[in-house]
């Protein structure tokens, strides 16, 4: 052999390098709410050029990036293969960040979130948004609270009834939008807080905002545990209050951060609405009654087959 070609060549007596292994990319798991207006959690899994998105854990959207990178639904998954999602070399290795999900519910993530102040002491009265934590808050163009989806008007507020309060004829929805909107005055204010792990919050930026109010920080307390606050002047605006967190209880019960009271409360609230806790039964973090809910349980079961 040639000096020449015993330089390109390999060295006698060299040990020859193995390629570096494929780096197989780590899936993200998290959760994340639906607000303006609130419609539970939705799970996320993650990876580059791949998101799928389940309401009950069960059926997955499945959304890949266009021509325009931005993420457009693609198929949908499901365990027990019904879905549209086919499975092949560019979706194996999301189809098994699927597979392999941690624990229901994931974590959540959107721990950036925008609150609307009360009129009088300037405190978070009703959460309007949340998002993943970034360097620059989104830009605040609407403060307007709603309590349901557009026409939906099924909220009863069946406490509140009981007291009586003359003068309210129009439905609960908007008697709650109403009073919210009434609380944070003519000119309503928002800001956004990062959330830290122990439930206090660091304020950011917003919208008709005093310019003191960035970087103030409040405790836990401070910031109401649910989606509104739940403790007010009089007993009737509780109990308005109250009745719509009972009417959200399934949903609510998907969130992590409850404290043992809230989750005994809203557990028996969303007893009564058997079939709707039954779509989320695969999101419960922890159930402090077992005997009720799985009543409940077998009473949504018996419904289906019905």
């Amino acid at each position: 052999m040639s000096r020449a070609r015993r330089a390109r060549g390999t060295v006698a007596g060299a040990v020859t390098e193995p390629p570096p292994a494929a780096v197989v990319p780590v899936a993200r798991y998290y959760s994340l709410r639906r607000l303006s207006p609130y419609q539970g959690t939705v799970q996320v899994v993650e990876l580059p050029g791949f998101r799928a998105m389940s309401a009950d854990g069960i059926t997955w959207t499945v959304q890949m990036p266009n021509e325009g990178s931005r993420f457009a639904t693609h198929a949908l998954w499901r365990a027990d293969g019904s879905g549209t999602l086919v499975e092949d070399a560019r979706t194996h290795a999301s189809i098994e960040a699927l597979r392999a999900h941690p624990p229901f519910p994931f974590p959540l993530a959107d721990r950036l979130e925008l609150w609307l102040l009360d009129d009088k002491e300037s405190l978070p009265l009703a959460i309007l948004a949340s998002t993943l934590p970034r360097k620059t808050p989104p830009r605040v163009t609407h403060t307007g609270w709603q309590a349901s989806l557009k026409g939906d008007q099924n909220f009863v507020a069946a406490s509140y009834a009981a007291l009586g309060v003359s003068g309210d004829s129009a439905p609960y929805v908007e008697l709650l939008e109403q009073r919210i909107q009434d609380t944070a005055g003519a000119t309503p204010r928002a800001q956004w807080f990062l959330r830290a792990a122990d439930g206090s919050g660091q304020g950011l930026n917003g919208l008709d905002l005093d310019s003191a109010f960035e970087g103030r920080r409040f405790p836990s307390e401070q910031f109401p545990e649910l989606l509104l606050r739940e403790h007010w002047d009089n007993r009737a605006d509780s109990y308005l209050v109250r009745d719509y967190h009972d009417w959200q209880a399934p949903k609510l019960l998907t969130h992590g951060n409850l404290t043992h009271a809230t989750r005994d409360r809203l557990e028996r609230a969303a007893c009564r609405q058997a079939e709707a806790l039954y779509r989320i039964r695969h999101l419960l973090p922890e159930v402090v009654n077992p005997d009720i809910l799985q009543v409940a349980m077998v009473e949504a079961v018996i419904r289906r087959a019905g």
